[in-house]
């Protein structure tokens, strides 16, 4: 079983191989709708106004957890965030933004990657050092 993390930031919280996609958002609210039917979506949306955004456009309800992100190995991580960096950090959650001022991505993740064991071998870099 694939989970669908869902986040409101393209971050990478744990090591391990990330390949990311800019996606309509239509295929973003299929794919939540999708996840959520199935059982398959967590949600670690850390701010009310993303959330509410989310379940306006895909129909499901979305929780909001300020929880740290746990990813298991395989994850689809579908992401919502907004197009601009806050500029007052002080404003952060009592923003109003629009429908246009949000951009979706997916990603998968990979714990165990074949490409990601060959790039975290320090071995290699250790004796280029030399």
């Amino acid at each position: 079983m694939t989970v669908t993390i869902l986040l409101n930031s393209a971050m990478m919280p744990d090591e391990g191989l990330y390949i990311l996609r800019r996606v309509s958002r239509e295929f973003f609210a299929e794919l939540i709708a999708d996840a959520y039917r199935q059982g398959h979506l967590q949600s670690y949306v850390g701010y009310a106004e993303t959330a509410r955004h989310i379940e306006n456009i895909s129909g499901v309800p979305i929780e909001v957890n300020r929880s740290a992100t746990q990813l298991p190995d395989q994850a689809l991580i579908a992401i919502c965030k907004l197009k601009y960096r806050v500029g007052d950090p002080a404003t952060k959650g009592r923003l109003q933004p629009g429908d246009e001022d949000y951009e979706y991505f997916v990603a998968t993740y990979d714990r165990d990657s074949l490409r990601w064991k060959i790039v975290n071998d320090e071995s290699q870099f250790s004796s280029q050092a030399e």
